[in-house]
């Protein structure tokens, strides 16, 4: 099998696997539930927009920029980067239509398709190897592959993503055995430190959702759920709003979800 042949399979596999592990699932809901929630959505994704351009602007070198979980460009400022910048690339699982549009017309901005947390083979491996194991060992044991190297960059925008690193892998893990709390919360901990640590310093900028909230429809508080767990919610420097996630409670049964953002230079 030559050389073409073998990375168009290898290529055609990797999608099957991101497909089965809800990759693609989660990307086409994020845009359905925004139009449905458009009203509690645009503030958030306004504020994501101009923080990214505040942080882009004081980029010593305006050669290249990394955009990390660019999506559906929601929150994205592509053409004011586009401008700023010699080139752009945005990274993701996968690239819709509209968004290839884009770049295609603005001439200077580049597409990459990969898993960012370097954990998905991985985690799909390990099922695959222990899913019939009474005692699996704990999955701590994996280790990121194929992880983005970010140095190159005059500046990295982390882009709502910290927070979606570890849902899709944890999901996935908790299909198939029965991990205690702790152990997944030590797991998550990693792919979200592994995150942060690969941003360059003085480069990058991040922006996250670090908690989640319920409230019933009278507006009365149910809990709270932390989302990120990192020393990184507690820099006292860092920009912070609300996002009103889910309005229609939809994503919880007779719930309101809203979540608490932060937005920080690296």
């Amino acid at each position: 099998m030559n050389c073409s042949l073998t990375t168009l399979f290898k290529d055609v596999r990797q999608w099957i696997i991101l497909r089965e592990m809800g990759y693609f699932d989660d990307q086409s809901g994020i845009l359905r539930r925004y139009r449905r929630e458009r009203d509690g959505w645009d503030a958030h994704l306004q504020r994501t927009r101009d923080f990214a351009l505040q942080a882009a602007a004081k980029a010593e070198r305006h050669d290249s920029a990394i955009v990390l979980g660019s999506g559906w460009l929601l929150d994205v400022p592509l053409k004011e980067l586009s401008a700023m910048f010699g080139k752009v690339t945005l990274v993701d699982v996968r690239h819709p239509f509209s968004v290839r549009c884009q770049a295609r017309k603005l001439g200077n901005v580049e597409l990459q398709t990969c898993d960012i947390s370097g954990f998905a083979m991985p985690v799909y491996r390990y099922v695959r190897k222990y899913r019939n194991k009474r005692q699996p060992p704990v999955p701590n044991i994996i280790q990121p592959q194929g992880r983005l190297e970010l140095s190159g960059y005059d500046f990295v925008f982390s882009c709502n993503l910290l927070s979606q690193l570890d849902i899709l892998l944890t999901d996935y893990l908790l299909r198939f055995f029965r991990f205690d709390e702790a152990t997944v919360i030590t797991f998550l901990r990693e792919v979200q430190r592994l995150h942060i640590e690969s941003l360059p310093k003085q480069r990058s900028c991040l922006v996250t959702d670090f908690e989640e909230k319920t409230y019933a429809a009278n507006g009365v508080e149910l809990g709270r759920k932390p989302l990120v767990y990192h020393p990184i919610i507690g820099r006292t420097d860092a920009c912070r709003w609300r996002w009103l996630f889910d309005s229609a409670m939809t994503y919880y049964p007779d719930k309101k979800t809203s979540f608490e953002v932060l937005a920080v230079e690296l």
